[in-house]
């Protein structure tokens, strides 16, 4: 099935090759409030990522037990290769024409490997090694004017990068200490969203 949504959007694609409608029906997917419904990912203290995905669902166009047998598959089937309980699926639910799934991945590279997109954590070290460009220019979220380069992340030992292509808002655990300029940080310093439309990757640094 020809997949609805855009390579560079992460949502499970198993969700992504159930729509295989037009462009109009995005515009008929809010809630009872008029509001459209919010796909979010979390990043967890111990290393695991979770994600809440909300996305418009027809029930005239599409089945519920072919989206709960599909994401249960395509999750078992990741996890007789990459191991027993690194992808779990926590909520399958359609309500108010709204697909709600909530899933929980071991590791970073385990959401990413499973989505097909970028979602690299670790030291910035390992980002080189993994050949992600570090070498940028990254501002401090408590004070824009205060700036490090790919030195200074080298030596912060104790600072974790985020390196994604993600169009949906994350959640840290902690606060985000320095941005790529394409990055907006909420007050509490722990909600991250791109702030542009291009395709680059967003980096954040947290402890």
């Amino acid at each position: 099935m020809k997949n609805f949504f855009s390579p560079k959007r992460i949502i499970p694609k198993i969700i992504a090759g159930l729509w295989i409608t037009t462009m109009m029906f995005a515009l008929i997917g809010c809630n009872q409030s008029g509001e459209m419904p919010r796909t979010e990912i979390s990043v967890l203290k111990d290393g695991s990522v979770s994600i809440f995905i909300a996305e418009p669902f027809e029930a005239s166009y599409y089945d519920e037990e072919e989206l709960q047998q599909s994401i249960l598959m395509e999750a078992a089937s990741y996890n007789r290769v990459a191991g027993s309980g690194n992808i779990t699926v926590e909520k399958i639910e359609v309500a108010n024409q709204v697909a709600n799934v909530i899933m929980k991945y071991a590791k970073a590279s385990d959401y990413a490997a499973f989505n097909d997109c970028v979602f690299f954590i670790g030291s910035a070290a390992q980002a080189q090694d993994e050949g992600y460009d570090i070498d940028k220019v990254f501002s401090a979220v408590s004070d824009e004017q205060k700036t490090i380069g790919i030195s200074d992340m080298l030596a912060m030992e104790d600072y974790k990068i985020l390196i994604t292509d993600s169009e949906y808002q994350i959640n840290l655990y902690n606060k985000a200490g320095y941005i790529s300029d394409n990055v907006a940080v909420s007050k509490s310093g722990k909600t991250i969203i791109r702030n542009d439309e291009s395709d680059e990757l967003i980096y954040i640094l947290f402890q």
